[in-house]
C-alpha cells in the first residue's frame, strides 16, 4: 500500500505591496495630472514641502546670460512646430512650452490610440464603433451581439471574433479598464495592465467578485487559500484601481504638455531636458520632522499619523526621481535608436521594439511600455507622442528592417503621383517597392492603404 505524506513545496507568489501599485501607476500619469495629484498630496500631508526657491541675484551674470541665448535659439527654430499647434510667433511674452498644448476629447485621444493599434481594416472600424458608443464612465453598454447587428446595419459582416478581437485591442488602449462591460471586467483589466494576472486581488475579482462586499475575510481567505492578510492587502489594491476609467465626463478635455524636450546646444550635441516646470521640488517639512524626535511628547494617535504621512512624504520623493531618470533614460535610448529621426526628420524612423529599448535602460520591457503612455517630447519637428517612436517594419532585400511609416509614406507618395486615368493596382505597387528594395506582398500594401483611407485603384480612377 502507497504511504501517504506530506512535504513543503517551494512555490514564488506575486506580491505586490498597496506603495509599489501606486509606483507603477505614477510611472504612468501625464504630466498634468501628475501635478494635480502631486497638489493634492501637498495639501494632504503636512511633513511635505516645496522646497523654496534660490534668491535670485540682480548682478549680471555673463554665464547665465549666455545660456538664455542659447534657450532663445532654440525655441526661435520651433517655427513649424508653432505653426502645426497654434502658437503665435509674434506673442514674444508667450509660455514656450505653450506651443506644445492642445485640447482633445476622450473619443479623439481614444481614436488616435487606436490607429496606432490597430493593425486591420475590421479592427479599426469596429473599433471605432466601440469607441463611439462607450458611455460616460468609460463603459461600454452593448454585447457582443449587439455590435455585430449594429454594424451589420451599417453594411458591414463581422463574426463574432472580428467583434472581439477588436474590443481586445480597444480595451488595451489608455487609460487602463476602458471599454469594460461591466466593474468586474473593468478591475481585471487594470491588474492585467499592472501585470497582476496571478495576484491574489485578481483571482479575488476574477472568482469571488460578487462576495467581496458580503463576506468577511476569513470566508475570502479559506476560498482562495491564502491568509487573510493577504485578502486585506488585495483589498487594499484594488482601492487604488478606477471605478470610472473616463473619469465620469462624457468629454474630456486633455492638455498636451510635453515632458521632455530634445535639443541641440550650441556645440552641436543632442541634449535631453526632463520638462519639469509645474513640478516642485519636494522635502520633508523640517518642523514636523523635529517634532517626531520628540516622539516621547506626542501621544500615540499623533505618533502614528507622523509616522504614516512621513512615509508618504518619503514615497512621493523617491517616486518622482524614479519618474524623471526612468523617463530621461528612456528618452536617451529612443535618441540613440532613432537619431536618424531627430538629425534629419519623421521620415527617417526606424523600426523599433519596446523590448530592444527596455535591454538597453536595463528594465523589464512592461515598464517602457508604462513609462511612455501619455508621454510626450517637443522636438524641432514638433510634439510627438514617446509611442510613436516604437514601430514595427518590414524586411528589405538586403535585410535591413524599413520601417512600417516609411512604407506607407512611400505608398502614398505612388498613389498621389500615378495617373489617375490609369491609377495604380495593389500589385503594381508592391511590384514597385520590391523593385526598390522592399520586400513587401500586394495584400499589406492593400492593408497599409485602407488603413491611410486611400480608395482602391477603381475607386480612384477618373
Amino acid at each position: 500500500m502507497e504511504k501517504l505524506s506530506l512535504r513543503q513545496v517551494p512555490q514564488l507568489r506575486q506580491i505586490l505591496t498597496p506603495r509599489l501599485i501606486q509606483t507603477l501607476k505614477l510611472l504612468m500619469l501625464p504630466k498634468l495630472d501628475l501635478i494635480q495629484k502631486l497638489n493634492e498630496e501637498l495639501q494632504e500631508n503636512p511633513l511635505l514641502e516645496v522646497v523654496d526657491p534660490p534668491i535670485v541675484d540682480d548682478k549680471p551674470n555673463p554665464k547665465i546670460d549666455e545660456q538664455l541665448d542659447q534657450w532663445r535659439k532654440f525655441f526661435d527654430g520651433l517655427s513649424l512646430a508653432g505653426a502645426q499647434l497654434g502658437f503665435d510667433e509674434k506673442d514674444d511674452t508667450a509660455d514656450p512650452l505653450a506651443i506644445a498644448k492642445y485640447e482633445k476629447s476622450t473619443y479623439e485621444d481614444l481614436m488616435e490610440q487606436l490607429m496606432l493599434a490597430a493593425t486591420d481594416e475590421k479592427t479599426k472600424i469596429i473599433g471605432e464603433f466601440i469607441i463611439g458608443n462607450l458611455d460616460e464612465r468609460g463603459f461600454l453598454p452593448l454585447t457582443i451581439e449587439e455590435i455585430k447587428n449594429e454594424l451589420k446595419k451599417q453594411g458591414y459582416e463581422f463574426t463574432d471574433d472580428d467583434v472581439r478581437r477588436a474590443l481586445k485591442v480597444v480595451q488595451s488602449l489608455s487609460p487602463p479598464g476602458i471599454a469594460a462591460r461591466d466593474l468586474r471586467e473593468c478591475l481585471l483589466i487594470q491588474l492585467k495592465d499592472l501585470g497582476l494576472e496571478n495576484s491574489v486581488a485578481f483571482k479575488l475579482v476574477r472568482d469571488h467578485f460578487d462576495e467581496l462586499k458580503t463576506k468577511p475575510l476569513s470566508h475570502l481567505a479559506k476560498s482562495l487559500g491564502v491568509d487573510e492578510e493577504e485578502i486585506a492587502a488585495a483589498k487594499e489594491i484594488l482601492s487604488h484601481l478606477s471605478f470610472s476609467p473616463a473619469g465620469g465626463r462624457e468629454t474630456k478635455v486633455v492638455h498636451i504638455e510635453p515632458d521632455l524636450i530634445v535639443a541641440k546646444d550650441d556645440r552641436g550635441e543632442w541634449q535631453i531636458i526632463y520638462n519639469d516646470q509645474g513640478i516642485p521640488e519636494l522635502t520633508i517639512n523640517s518642523r514636523y520632522k523635529e517634532l517626531l524626535n520628540k516622539s516621547s511628547e506626542l501621544s500615540d494617535e499623533a505618533k502614528e499619523f507622523l509616522l504614516k504621512k512621513l512615509e508618504s512624504a518619503r514615497w512621493w520623493i523617491d517616486a518622482l526621481r524614479q519618474r524623471r531618470n526612468t523617463l530621461i533614460a528612456t528618452m536617451r535610448a529612443i535618441l540613440h535608436f532613432q537619431r536618424e529621426f531627430f538629425e534629419a526628420g519623421p521620415e527617417n524612423l526606424k523600426p523599433l521594439t519596446m523590448e530592444k529599448v527596455a535591454e538597453y535602460v536595463g528594465v523589464h520591457p512592461a515598464t517602457i511600455s508604462r513609462i511612455v503612455r501619455n508621454k510626450y517630447v517637443l522636438t524641432p519637428y514638433g510634439t510627438f507622442p514617446l509611442r510613436k517612436f516604437f514601430v514595427g517594419g518590414i524586411k528589405s532585400h538586403s535585410g535591413d528592417m524599413v520601417a512600417t511609416d516609411t512604407v506607407k509614406r512611400r505608398i502614398k507618395e505612388l498613389i498621389e503621383s500615378e495617373n489617375k486615368h490609369f491609377p495604380l493596382s495593389d500589385e503594381r505597387i508592391a511590384q514597385i517597392l520590391n523593385y526598390e528594395g522592399i520586400n513587401i506582398a500586394r495584400r499589406t500594401v492593400a492593408k497599409y492603404r485602407q488603413q491611410m483611407g486611400i480608395p482602391s485603384a477603381r475607386m480612384r480612377r477618373i
